[in-house]
């Protein structure tokens, strides 16, 4: 069951200009930037956040020493603590503050979840085609699965018989995917193929 099923405290905030759903329970910041997209920041006690924008810098500067990366010892009502994972220093947030800055990017969550994945078909779809000339494939199926960070990953598939959904075959993958860490690949890979097998359902 994802997270998101559970029941939550929500409020509207506005971060950087735009209407955002942001909840106030203890363990857990979550941000839906802005409310209408399915774009969404997620921290948890024990996950790592660090200062800087993933979506705009390289990774090698998010990597670099200039930027300072924190454990997230704790989260109230109120505050955030964290650990300095170079210093061991602990810090204390105002968590309205750092809602702000997770939403604005000046703060990002590390990634490692992928709570929300949409399907999207394409008319062309029912013409039957084959993937082994990529060149001349066009995608029917686009994947885009929402990390918890922020970032957006999409995967076009081709499917080898029209209309069948069990003959989908990956076209073109997301270039960053392919620098995930095996843990994180197979998380990504699961939600996809999840979302897929549901998708599915509705097809037949």
């Amino acid at each position: 069951m994802s997270r998101e099923n559970f029941n939550q405290t929500v409020v509207v905030q506005t971060i950087d200009g735009v209407d955002a759903l942001v909840n106030t329970d203890p363990g857990e910041i979550f941000i839906d930037l802005p409310a209408s997209n399915p774009r969404y920041i997620r921290v948890q006690e024990g996950d790592h956040i660090q200062e800087g924008d993933v979506r705009t810098r390289t990774s090698s500067e998010m990597n670099g020493p200039r930027l300072t990366k924190w454990r997230v010892e704790s989260i109230s009502t109120e505050t955030v603590t964290g650990t300095n994972t170079n210093t061991g220093e602990t810090r204390e947030w105002e968590r309205d503050w750092l809602v702000q800055r997770l939403g604005a990017g000046e703060f990002s969550a590390e990634l490692t979840t992928f709570d929300r994945v949409s399907v999207t078909e394409i008319d062309e779809w029912r013409e039957r085609h084959s993937v082994e000339d990529i060149d001349e494939v066009k995608p029917y199926v686009i994947v885009i699965a929402y990390g918890n960070n922020g970032e957006k990953f999409t995967n076009l598939y081709a499917a080898t018989e029209p209309g069948d959904w069990d003959s989908l075959e990956l076209v073109q993958q997301d270039q960053s995917v392919q620098n995930f860490s095996g843990e994180l690949r197979e998380r990504f890979d699961e939600a996809v193929h999840k979302t897929l097998k549901v998708e599915q359902r509705y097809q037949t």
